[in-house]
């Protein structure tokens, strides 16, 4: 998985981009640092560009979530498509944060 993030204002955007799992736990660990060092409220993770995740990266998410709420930020996911789209539907994701098509 690649990733790029931005900070515009209020909000922390990051974009997903390939494969989401396992071998991706160093590049989650980047992105909480990111978010810690943020002065945002508000992370946005735009998932139109993630082709394939798997319940390792499902994982990582709620990681990711966790990290943002223990520093006080909301995060939102963006955008997810075929098969991202359709795990996050089966795992309940939309029971535990926000995610906007």
């Amino acid at each position: 998985m690649d990733y790029s993030t931005t900070q515009n204002g209020d909000t922390l955007s990051i974009s997903f981009r390939g494969d989401f799992g396992f071998p991706d736990n160093p590049k989650t660990q980047e992105i909480i640092k990111e978010i810690e060092a943020s002065n945002c409220s508000l992370c946005s993770i735009d998932l139109s560009g993630l082709e394939n995740i798997d319940s390792a990266g499902l994982g990582m998410l709620l990681i990711i979530n966790d990290a943002a709420e223990e520093n006080g930020k909301s995060l939102e996911l963006h955008r997810p498509t075929g098969q991202v789209q359709k795990m996050l539907e089966i795992s309940k994701f939309s029971e535990i944060m926000t995610i906007k098509t």
